[in-house]
């Protein structure tokens, strides 16, 4: 099989799963393909299928992102689906988390363009700050932390932002300090592993420690987000956060292009690449050139 990989022309910062994956690929017998998303002349001709992986600058274009994804499941298999993209593109997925039942962390949402309705921050457990980001985002892009004496500065910032995108508010809660986040990540159909990342804002690097394996509560709250996620999905990674009360949260559930952390499993690696092949085997649709259809 030819695999194509989405990515874009300058990675924001290293994929640490690129170089696993592009040789477990070619153990397996594939040619593994980068695909820029971003490049005019990217082509899916003759790709058996479409992974998307480290499209890490789409936040910065995610209309033209949505319009690139529409054109490349319209000519290959791509995995996660278009319907799937746009429905995690945006964050307000969160709130549909927590309407559905899910533990998530408490999130306002502030419109574009919209003055703030009333005190966005009232009410909030803030005796740990709060957390301010672009509803449409990757890695730690535009994230700022806030502490509790800092609140005056994040009201500004909430207003200054939400002029140019939709905005998130979030409480920061004392667990992503303490243990810190833990990432379960699920790979066709099965639960492969878990990580344990600290928390970084705009500027910071990643830092990820091997974890424990998750509770039954843990995988218990991953479960009901996927569950209430559109169906389809092939891979997920769902970070979860423990609330005031020890019990997890869900902060983020990544569906997109989300580090899936092989070096932490092979087992992982080796179910990623069985589901490439599972997905690449259906031959029903016609390869065909992107780049015609993809330019905007």
């Amino acid at each position: 099989m030819r695999v194509g990989l989405v990515t874009c022309r300058v990675l924001p910062e290293p994929d640490p799963d690129a170089a696993l994956l592009h040789a477990a690929l070619r153990e397996a017998g594939h040619e593994p393909v980068d695909v820029a998303w971003d490049d005019p002349e990217a082509s899916v001709d003759g790709l058996d299928v479409l992974a998307i992986r480290s499209s890490w600058n789409y936040h910065e274009r995610p209309e033209e992102f949505l319009r690139w994804i529409d054109a490349a499941a319209a000519r290959t298999t791509l995995v996660n689906g278009a319907s799937i993209v746009r429905w995690n593109i945006h964050k307000r997925y969160l709130l549909s988390l927590a309407e559905a039942g899910v533990p998530v962390v408490p999130t306002r949402l502030t419109p574009r363009g919209r003055e703030p309705a009333g005190d966005v921050l009232g009410g909030m457990d803030l005796r740990h700050g709060c957390v301010v980001k672009p509803a449409i985002g990757a890695g730690s892009a535009g994230v700022r932390r806030f502490a509790p004496e800092e609140i005056g500065g994040a009201a500004w910032w909430i207003r200054d932002l939400s002029s140019r995108v939709d905005v998130l508010v979030q409480p920061y809660l004392h667990g992503f300090q303490d243990p810190g986040e833990r990432s379960l990540i699920w790979i066709d159909s099965a639960w492969t592993h878990a990580i344990r990342k600290r928390p970084r804002f705009a500027g910071e690097h990643e830092r990820v420690d091997a974890s424990e394996d998750p509770t039954d509560r843990e995988i218990g709250v991953a479960r009901q987000a996927l569950a209430a996620a559109p169906a389809g999905c092939r891979y997920a990674r769902v970070d979860l956060v423990r609330d005031a009360e020890g019990r997890p949260a869900v902060s983020e559930l990544e569906l997109i292009e989300p580090s899936l952390y092989f070096v932490q499993s092979p087992d992982a690696l080796a179910r990623f690449v069985a589901m490439l092949e599972k997905n690449g085997a259906d031959t029903s649709r016609s390869p065909g050139r992107l780049g015609d259809r993809a330019r905007v």
